[in-house]
This record gives structure tokens, C-alpha cells and sequence, in this order.
């Protein structure tokens, strides 16, 4: 049995990295190509509307599907109950948005935004059709079919928005993108999953979840407000095109995080939850996965804020060159975030969904009470600030940990510090050799070179443990095994 979720966790791991590896790169890609064409200012716009949808998207779910995960004994009832709640959440806040919209563009004195939220805000209702089906498939570790059809719709999603910028569309060519890109998601989920909703709703499965999931709904609101207010305030007191720097620069930044943190957090936090009464070996599983996690995040994150001098220029062209101290300083931020993954993964198994709360509430209430003054001096004071208030959620989250778990900050600490140091010289080294080549591309290939070099040399000179630990993972899908 251990072996048997030892297995499903590794694979699920895989699957669902390369899935976010493959899906994020595309989008990636397509980002790159895509702002080439358009202006700054039409993302600005886009970032308006996708704030409004990235709030709306957690009143859906509720923490509902967290919930559901954890319970060990769901059925289908509890399946269609939440499908239900989700698809009447989702059409009543589609309703909302579409009455709204005109008050928000009249706001920010642009008439486009109008139609813009209207139609986008329509991935609200596609996603809540295919939310239970992706989250059933989840439950089953069947991480290999979502990453396969999750990649395919984001693909062509991206061609359909490459299509129409190059003929002209503008801002509606991201609108498309996103719209082409979840329906084909939906559809594609729909064919490939076993399970189909039946007609029980069930007022009591969802009051039991209530207590659980409403605390994780108010956490996760209070995160997305938060950088909803951010944004808002951007787009107000600085330009539409500074506003389109910054959700670019956050995009780059979120990338990497995306292929960790998501990974992560829907696969590990299944598996652990298998073994949630199992306190020595969750704890031992816990500062494992903490070490493994460093190892990846800080070279990913330290490297691409080195490395943004002469990436910005070279893959977006010189008219972006006004994200490149955002971008230096905002992945240290996502950094933070996703090594608070497991620790936080940790508290939601043992149902601890109130600290959750009060971390979010403590940190983000802080960074939004000085979000005003500083936006006041620039808008890199702005991005120092979300820095220091993922900094303060990162700490007050583990010690919650050793709180709750027992797990002792020596130890969460220790497993990370060296890949730590390690990346930082890395980082160093990076950015020597983007500075020391005045070509733009020639500077980026360069430190990318350097960085993959200089982490890989010093990481087998000082780090052996935890390369052992990923030999570890990897090694099996190289040998032959009886007990694939």
C-alpha cells in the first residue's frame, strides 16, 4: 500500500509538472509572440478584467474542493453537490459582472472594458462546467490524462490568440485566448472523464464542508483581494501602460511558480492526506518535500531575476523595458509563496484552516495598509512591498507549523538553506555575464548557460543530499520495476 502511494505520488508529480512545464511554457510562448504585436496599454487593460474573474473564480469554488479532497469517505453526492453550488455560483456571478462592467470601465474612464469583461467573465461559467470533473480525476491521481488535455487546450487556445493579433485584433486577440482555451478544456475533460453529475444536491453535505471550506474561502479571497487591490490601485494612480508592465512582469514572475507550486500543492496535498494520522511519517514526508522544493524554486526564481536585464529587451522587445526592475523584484515573492506550499498543505490536512485565515489577514492586511503611501514614491516601492508581505506569510506559516505539526524550524530551515546559498552565488554569477555582454540575446543565452552550469557544479560540490533525494524520485523511470 505504502509503495502504491509512494508511486501514484511520484507519478502524479511528474505528470503534473510536465503538464504545468508544457502548458505554461506554451503560454509562455504565445505570451512572448502575442507582445510583440499588442501595446502595453492592452494589457492593462486585460489585467483590469482578469482581476474581477480571478476574484469571482474563488467565491465559485468556495473551498469546496479542498474539502471535498480531504474527506476520505466522499461519494457521489458529495460530487454533484458541489458540481451544482459551483455552476449556480458561476452563472450568478457571470449575471453580476455583465451588470457591473460598464461602472468599472466608467471608473477607469475606458469604454472597452465594457465588452471586455462581458465576454471574458464568460470562462467564469465554462471552467464551473469541467471544475468537479478535473477535481474527480485529481482524487484518482489521474494526473497523466489532465496533463495531456490540459496542454492540448492551452496550445491551441494560443494559436487562435497568435492568429488574431497578427490580423489586427487587438486586445480582443487575449480575449479569444482565454475563451478558445477553456471551452476546448471543458470539452476535452467531458470526453476523457468517467464521472457525470446526477441530480442530488445535498443541503447538508454542503453545510458539513461549510466549516472547513468557508475558512480556506475567506483565505484565499483575502490573498486574491489583495493582489486585486493591488492591480486596482496600479491601474489608478500610474498609466495603463506602467499597469501593463506590471501584469507582465507578475506573469514572467508567476510562470515558474506555476510549474512548482501547482504541482505541488494538487498532488501532495491527496497523498498526504492518505496519511494524515500517520503524525511521524507526515512529518517526516513534510521537511523531505520542503528540501526537494528548494532545490528546484530558488535557482528558478534567483535566476530569472538575474537574468531580466537582457531577457526583457530580447524576447519582448525594447518597448518593455519599463518591467525589468519589477521583474527583479517579484519573483522573490513567488519564491517565497511556493515554498510555503507545504507547510501550508500541512495545516489543511490537519484542519487548520483558521490559521490559514489569520496568516492572510495578518500579512495582506499589513501590506495593503502600506500599499497607499508607497505608491505614492514608485512602482517598484509597490513590488517591495508584496515582497515583505510574502516574506511575513512565510514565516508565520511555519511557525504555525511547529505550532500544530511539531516539526521544529531547524529543521524546515536546514533542509533549504543550501540550496539556498547555492542559487545566490548562482545568481551572482548570472548577472555578471548579462552585464559583462552588451547583446541583448547573446546576454540572456549566456546567463542562462552560466546559471544551469555554475548551480549544477556547486550543487555536487555542496549539496549531495538532496540530489541523492531526487535520484531518488527519478531513478525509478529509468530502471526497470516490477511494481509499475
Amino acid at each position: 500500500m505504502e509503495k502504491t502511494i509512494r508511486r501514484k505520488t511520484t507519478d502524479g508529480l511528474i505528470w503534473n509538472t510536465l503538464q504545468k512545464l508544457l502548458s505554461k511554457g506554451l503560454q509562455l510562448v504565445f505570451s512572448i509572440l502575442i507582445a510583440r504585436i499588442l501595446l502595453p496599454e492592452d494589457y492593462g487593460l486585460i489585467a483590469i478584467a482578469n482581476l474581477f474573474i480571478a476574484l469571482s473564480d474563488v467565491l465559485i469554488d468556495s473551498g469546496f474542493a479542498k474539502a471535498l479532497i480531504r474527506q476520505n469517505d466522499k461519494g457521489e453526492a458529495d460530487y454533484s453537490t458541489v458540481f451544482w453550488f459551483n455552476l449556480m455560483a458561476s452563472c450568478t456571478l457571470y449575471a453580476l459582472l455583465f451588470a457591473v462592467a460598464p461602472l468599472i470601465a466608467g471608473y477607469y474612464e475606458a469604454e472597452a472594458l465594457t465588452p471586455i469583461i462581458r465576454a471574458i467573465s464568460l470562462s467564469l461559467i465554462i471552467n464551473a462546467i469541467c471544475g468537479v470533473q478535473s477535481l474527480h480525476m485529481i482524487v484518482e491521481m489521474d494526473f497523466r490524462s489532465l496533463a495531456i488535455l490540459e496542454t492540448t487546450a492551452m496550445a491551441i487556445g494560443g494559436i487562435a490568440g497568435l492568429l488574431l493579433a497578427m490580423h489586427g485584433a487587438g486586445v480582443w486577440a487575449l480575449v479569444a485566448q482565454t475563451l478558445v482555451g477553456c471551452s476546448l478544456r471543458t470539452i476535452l475533460i467531458w470526453i476523457k472523464g468517467r464521472w457525470r453529475p446526477s441530480r442530488i444536491f445535498s443541503g447538508k453535505i454542503l453545510r458539513s464542508y461549510f466549516s472547513f471550506g468557508s475558512r480556506l474561502l475567506l483565505s484565499e479571497f483575502a490573498n486574491r483581494l489583495y493582489g486585486s487591490i493591488f492591480t486596482l490601485t496600479i491601474g489608478k494612480r500610474f498609466s495603463q501602460a506602467q499597469l501593463g508592465y506590471y501584469g507582465k512582469a507578475d506573469a514572467f514572475a508567476s510562470t515558474p511558480s506555476s510549474i512548482v507550486s501547482g504541482p505541488l500543492s494538487s498532488v501532495t496535498f491527496p497523498a498526504m492526506a492518505k496519511i494524515q494520522d500517520e503524525k511521524e511519517r507526515m512529518k517526516e514526508s513534510s521537511v523531505y518535500m520542503m528540501g526537494l522544493t528548494s532545490l528546484v524554486v530558488f535557482p528558478l526564481f534567483l535566476g530569472l531575476a538575474a537574468v531580466a536585464e537582457a531577457l526583457v529587451p530580447a524576447l519582448l522587445t525594447e518597448k518593455w523595458n519599463g518591467m525589468i526592475p519589477l521583474l527583479q523584484l517579484l519573483p522573490l515573492a513567488y519564491l517565497l509563496g511556493a515554498l510555503q506550499v507545504i507547510p501550508q498543505n500541512i495545516l489543511m490536512i490537519l484542519g487548520d484552516s483558521s490559521s490559514i485565515l489569520r496568516i492572510q489577514l495578518i500579512s495582506k492586511g499589513l501590506g495593503l495598509a502600506l500599499l497607499f503611501p508607497l505608491a505614492g514614491i514608485s512602482l517598484e516601492a509597490v513590488c517591495l512591498d508584496i515582497v515583505g508581505v510574502a516574506a511575513l506569510s512565510f514565516a508565520l506559516t511555519l511557525l504555525s507549523v511547529r505550532r500544530k505539526a511539531g516539526i521544529r524550524l531547524r529543521e524546515m530551515l536546514s533542509s533549504m538553506l543550501p540550496s539556498a546559498l547555492i542559487s545566490l552565488a548562482m545568481a551572482g554569477v548570472v548577472l555578471l555575464c548579462v552585464r559583462a555582454i552588451p547583446a541583448h540575446a547573446a546576454g540572456m543565452l549566456a546567463g542562462i548557460a552560466s546559471g544551469i552550469i555554475s548551480y549544477a557544479l556547486l550543487s555536487l560540490a555542496a549539496n549531495k543530499k538532496q540530489l541523492g533525494l531526487l535520484k531518488t524520485i527519478i531513478q525509478p523511470y529509468f530502471t526497470k520495476s516490477d511494481s509499475r
